[in-house]
């Protein structure tokens, strides 16, 4: 790693890729711009890609003669890997670097590059080549990649009329332009919010040991995760915790109040345009779930199951926190993380200060490297990548000495960077041309102790960073990860997570500052805690999506606030707090738009497979080694249904994430 903050790392080798497909050096990318060179390198660089897809976009288009696999579908996946592969890494720069200048040059490239996909997606010619490749004869993962790359085109519009097309293509690359503005907007407000020492009683020593008083003799916190988590979980005093909760359920407000309105204004009518109702109904036309009145009735279903242990535990924490603090009317959202933590501590014996002094990042990543090596049989080796930041590294994943992909970790706060948790894909893999290439970037606390919760976090991104990785090894970039249907791609993070709670797992890397691992009782402890309030928290995700789903499925011509509050409503006996806009930092919006019920979903696939896990052992090699190849390897080369139920041996279920729901 290089370790003088120089980094830009947009690493698009594929630059040299031939329209036929072929590509240059498989292992390190090129490093196209450093930090010395600044934001007009980034813009430099962008317009030399914006050339390179374009030059390969004509050069499809203009091909004559008989279509084929060999030649255009080829071409084409060349050059979906070349302009996607660029949107991402550039948008990677744009949630990452340090230096706020890159940042906007790399932000006005996502959108040059998301004109010219949008271009891609709407050609004409493109569709003609490859609509006129014979299905004959082609084998079942090929003839499968086709079909689903053609539904694509004719979703996007490529058949309507010339007007309603460039109406199309508008609205798709405006409504980017917004949620670029959206993401910003929450990535910026980093918040400060002081307090005296004096108030933060019963926060955890080595939090306030690592925050100083400022001149004015107060703390001062940001809304990065490490600062935020340990105050609401632990301070004594009350209205402390109201006040950090109410500022951060206010992030990104009021600037994202305008830019989310008009960014359900432009999906609506992108989605009218298309011939669609609405625009719930044209993202989940493709989806596992089909639609949204089946994605209504799934929310329905699993709320159903969760509803009496939902209830029971209201009531029981409201008992709790009266008995506590005999003032209290009601549940607050600042109550919820503080009595669930002091009621489990009682019922349990599982205090969340006690279990944090078992880890830290450090202890975490190598646990979890060991964790990849054990069922998966991964090798991660250092890899001088050169990344954007001192403060990230550069690894490299191999299997029986055969290169996989390189990644990236990008694990704590830094000023302007993206604040929550999530895997970034920069570069596709392609079997013998080219590596799969991504970063997580999260927001863990450097030093000391982390929660238990963080490491569940870790795990989960870590399971996108591994699908996306083994499943570039198919032939096509088409096949790799992404091309899945999305409400499948929370599953493999969402499994992995279990192991966080194995203690054959823990014991390997969870200790304290002493040296003394984690003992097998407190973990029995955690384990038979574990399940206390989980039906209640599915409600509230519950919530989250339907409000997903009610901001999409309709003409937005509603009061934000008002229908927010309703659907959480729905789910939650505890309000939302007034004159706080959650909506306006809730960032799945834009990326998600109605399909944030994806992580109930993907969650009841998820406690599905780990079923098979739980029959062998949950670290049983034969079983995760099977799982590797018929999930993670598979990528995008079957429908995510039938790549469950081939692992399964029968069709996947809702049953056993119910079963769990009413525990």
């Amino acid at each position: 790693m290089i370790d003088n903050r120089t980094a830009l790392l947009l690493t698009i080798s594929l630059a040299t890729m031939t329209v036929a497909g072929t590509a240059a050096a498989r292992d390190v990318p090129t490093t196209i711009v450093t930090l010395s060179s600044g934001a007009p390198a980034v813009s430099a660089r962008c317009n030399a890609v914006q050339a390179d897809i374009k030059t390969a976009k004509t050069a499809l288009e203009e091909r004559t003669g008989p279509s084929s696999i060999a030649g255009d579908f080829a071409s084409y996946d060349a050059l979906h890997a070349l302009s996607q592969g660029a949107f991402g890494q550039f948008y990677l720069a744009m949630e990452s670097h340090p230096n706020k200048d890159v940042r906007d040059a790399a932000a006005l490239c996502v959108q040059a590059i998301t004109a010219i996909n949008t271009d891609i997606a709407m050609s004409r010619p493109l569709y003609a080549r490859l609509a006129a490749i014979p299905a004959a004869g082609l084998d079942s993962k090929t003839q499968y990649t086709l079909a689903k790359v053609l539904d694509g085109f004719r979703r996007s519009g490529v058949d309507k009329d010339d007007t309603t097309r460039a109406k199309v293509a508008t609205l798709t690359n405006e409504a980017a332009e917004i949620g670029l503005q959206f993401a910003t907007n929450i990535r910026e407000d980093k918040g400060d919010v002081a307090f005296a020492p004096a108030d933060l009683v019963g926060v955890p020593d080595d939090f306030l040991n690592t925050r100083k008083p400022a001149q004015d003799g107060k703390i001062h916190l940001t809304f990065d995760y490490p600062d935020i988590y340990p105050v609401l979980d632990f301070a004594k005093t009350r209205t402390i915790r109201q006040t950090l909760t109410t500022a951060f359920a206010n992030r990104a407000w009021p600037a994202n109040e305008a830019v989310l309105k008009s960014l359900l204004e432009k999906r609506y009518e992108l989605a009218t345009t298309l011939g669609y109702p609405d625009y719930a109904t044209l993202i989940t036309s493709d989806k596992m779930i089909g639609n949204p009145q089946r994605a209504e009735q799934f929310l329905r279903d699993i709320d159903a199951a969760a509803r009496p242990a939902a209830d029971v535990y209201y009531k029981e924490l409201t008992a709790f926190a009266q008995d506590e603090d005999p003032n209290i009317q009601r549940l607050e959202r600042w109550d919820g993380s503080y009595f669930n933590n002091k009621l489990k501590a009682q019922k349990y014996s599982v205090d969340a200060a006690e279990v944090r002094q078992y880890f830290t990042y450090d202890k975490a990543q190598a646990g979890i490297f060991q964790l990849m090596a054990d069922l998966f049989g991964a090798d991660i080796r250092p890899w001088d990548g050169q990344p954007w930041s001192a403060d990230v590294s550069g690894w490299s994943l191999y299997d029986q000495g055969r290169l996989i992909g390189h990644f990236y970790l990008d694990m704590h706060p830094r000023d302007g960077k993206f604040n929550h948790a999530a895997a970034f894909p920069i570069q596709h893999g392609i079997k013998d041309k080219q590596t799969a290439i991504a970063a997580l970037l999260c927001n863990f606390p450097k030093t000391g102790p982390m929660d238990h919760d963080d490491v569940v976090t870790f795990l989960h991104e870590f399971g996108h960073l591994i699908h996306w990785l083994y499943a570039g090894q198919q032939q096509y970039s088409l096949q790799n990860m992404d091309g899945l249907q999305w409400d499948f791609i929370e599953a493999p993070s969402q499994l992995l997570e279990e192991w966080a709670w194995d203690y054959d797992t823990l014991k390997g890397f969870a200790s304290n500052d002493k040296g003394e691992p984690i003992p097998a009782a407190l973990v029995e402890r955690m384990n038979a805690g574990r399940w206390f309030g989980e039906a209640a928290a599915a409600r509230r995700q519950i919530g989250f999506a339907a409000v997903s789903l009610n901001f999409y499925n309709r003409k937005p011509d509603f009061n934000l606030a008002q229908l927010y509050d309703e659907q959480m409503a729905r789910y939650s006996p505890i309000p939302n707090i007034p004159d706080t806009h959650p909506y306006a930092n809730f960032g799945h919006l834009d990326g998600y738009s109605a399909m944030y019920y994806t992580y109930s979903w993907s969650k009841a696939i998820a406690t599905d497979l780990f079923g098979a896990f739980q029959d062998k052992g949950i670290r049983n090699k034969n079983v995760a080694m099977r799982y590797r190849t018929h999930i993670l390897e598979a990528g995008a080369t079957q429908d995510a249904g039938e790549l469950v139920n081939a692992f399964l041996g029968r069709d996947w279920s809702v049953d056993a994430f119910q079963r769990q729901l009413m525990k």
